[in-house]
């Protein structure tokens, strides 16, 4: 989304900034870590290439026409890797239960898209069979916890099998899912997207590359409190996306196969990094007399569609805001004085 979200520190302001973090009384530009700065102007990269070849053009214009299968009815059993088209019924102790009824569901075999020993069930079916499926679902179940480890029977009724194929690249699939009239501007519109695309990798690696000298090249002393108004901030983001669609926190990080100490384990580590970086950040602002303006802070609004500047530190916080800014500004004097290899 943000031209700089490769660095650990502006993704969570990034986030914080878009995801509306409630503002921290004791935030980030009050820090009370410090700072002895090595060398960082003069430092060195590599510089990673941007060639974009024929071969790379290809590779991605098949990703898209296989994101877009066509499929075809087949008169044979379905394999994995086929779609079904089923109707199904789930019972438990002989009675159906919320949520396990659907007709005229799409389901590939294989994706892992519904519970262990499902679409495995159906491997071998064909139109028109059948099929009592004696399933136990897994437990914990955080779809529905009164499910888990409950043994149940579903009643499944194959109404088509179809296998997929890769989209053609006509006329008609770029009328469907393209904004182009022709093959050749096609490909070189993917062509120029790749490029673009590359580019910006290319930028983001060196700022990263050029940044994390200049973090190692200092000496960093984190304190405790800055490292938890980090934490605190990025903890409240999350927090919020779960009740954003109604489940709490323990529940969403569960659907990333992730239980909340270890989530809460790793976003301890990002605040550790996004203290030292934000301390490094100031103390070269400071050797640069690097200041945040009005003027900045009206077009980060602007960026992130706040109507004023008001409304967006009232939002992730003006500690924030500076933060990010400043992080910007003292990149942007890092590359500009650093040399490629």
């Amino acid at each position: 989304m943000k031209k700089y979200l490769c660095i650990c520190l502006c993704g969570i302001l990034a986030a914080a900034l878009a995801g509306g973090c409630s503002k921290q009384e004791d935030g980030a530009g009050k820090m009370s870590s410090t700072v002895k700065l090595g060398e960082y102007k003069g430092i060195t990269y590599t510089p990673m290439s941007t060639e974009v070849t024929d071969e790379d053009v290809d590779a991605e214009v098949q990703s898209l026409l296989e994101a877009h299968p066509t499929y075809t009815s087949v008169d044979r059993a379905a394999a994995v890797g086929d779609t079904v088209n089923i109707d199904y019924v789930g019972k438990m102790d002989g009675e159906a239960f919320d949520g396990g009824t659907a007709y005229g569901t799409d389901l590939e075999l294989g994706s892992g898209m519904f519970i262990d020993g499902f679409e495995d069930g159906l491997v071998g079916a064909s139109k028109g069979d059948q099929v009592d499926l004696n399933l136990t679902f897994p437990d914990p179940y955080t779809n529905n916890p009164d499910l888990a480890g409950k043994p149940v029977v579903f009643e499944v009724t194959v109404n088509d099998v179809k296998e997929s194929a890769p989209a053609e690249l006509n006329e008609e699939f770029l009328a469907s899912y393209t904004e182009y009239t022709s093959v050749d501007e096609f490909m070189e519109g993917t062509r120029k997207q790749l490029e673009e695309y590359v580019a910006s990798q290319a930028e983001s690696q060196k700022q990263f590359d050029i940044f994390t000298k200049v973090i190692n090249n200092a000496e960093i002393n984190v304190s405790d409190e800055d490292v938890q108004a980090y934490y605190d901030e990025l903890y409240d983001t999350y927090k919020k996306q779960a009740e954003t669609i109604g489940i709490d926190l323990e529940t969403m990080v569960g659907y990333y196969g992730m239980d909340l100490a270890t989530f809460e384990a790793g976003l301890k580590t990002q605040a550790e990094e996004a203290t030292k970086q934000d301390a490094v950040v100031r103390a070269i602002a400071a050797e640069e007399n690097i200041t945040v303006e009005d003027a900045d802070r009206e077009a980060l609004a602007e960026d992130f569609g706040y109507e004023t500047v008001e409304a967006m530190e009232e939002d992730a916080g003006a500690d924030m805001v500076e933060s990010y800014i400043l992080m910007e500004k003292v990149l942007d004097l890092l590359v500009a004085n650093a040399v490629a290899e």
